[in-house]
This record gives structure tokens, C-alpha cells and sequence, in this order.
């Protein structure tokens, strides 16, 4: 392992045992994303924007992304890094049909 790497390590810092802070700030983000996505579709509903639609997606895909983040901890799978990659380009790709779209 490279000193670089060792040394991005070291810097982790640890709430409680095992649990680092950037779970914690994930867990938060994934659930304000949901909040948002709860709101947003609150709208669609009463305005039927389907623009909305899209942007909804977008913050049910971040919530998704942050719980998975979140819980990377318990599942140590390889799997989470290209996932969340894979999220964050549905989310974009979302954001930018809700922009577009009429």
C-alpha cells in the first residue's frame, strides 16, 4: 500500500467504534435527499409538472446512494464504489431531463 493511501487512512475519523463520521454525514444526506423526495412529489401532485417527475427520481436516486453509503460499514462489499458512480450518473442524467423536457 502506498504512503499516500495509508496516510488518507490514518485520517478517518472515528464517532464510535467502527463507525467513521462519513457514514454518519452519508446516512444525514441520504436522508434529506428523501425529504426532498417526499416534497417533490408532494408537488407533482398538486401541480402535475411533469418536470417534477424527473427531479423526484433524481432525489429518490440520491437517497438511495446515501443509505448504500451509509451502510457500506455493515456490508463491506466491493460493489458500493461503482454503484455510487452508477448513481450519481442517473442523477445527473435525471436533473437534466427534468431541465429539458417541456
Amino acid at each position: 500500500m502506498s504512503s499516500c493511501a495509508l496516510a488518507a487512512e490514518q485520517r478517518d475519523i472515528t464517532v464510535a467504534p467502527g463507525i467513521e463520521l462519513n457514514n454518519y454525514i452519508a446516512a444525514a444526506t441520504g436522508l434529506l435527499a428523501l425529504i426532498l423526495f417526499i416534497i417533490t412529489l408532494t408537488a407533482y401532485q398538486r401541480t402535475r409538472n411533469k418536470k417534477l417527475i424527473y427531479v423526484a427520481i433524481a432525489f429518490g436516486l440520491f437517497a438511495i446512494k446515501g443509505f448504500m453509503i451509509a451502510a457500506d460499514v455493515l456490508i463491506k462489499s466491493n460493489l458500493v464504489d461503482p454503484v455510487a458512480y452508477f448513481l450519481d450518473f442517473a442523477i445527473l442524467l435525471s436533473f437534466f431531463l427534468g431541465i429539458i423536457k417541456k
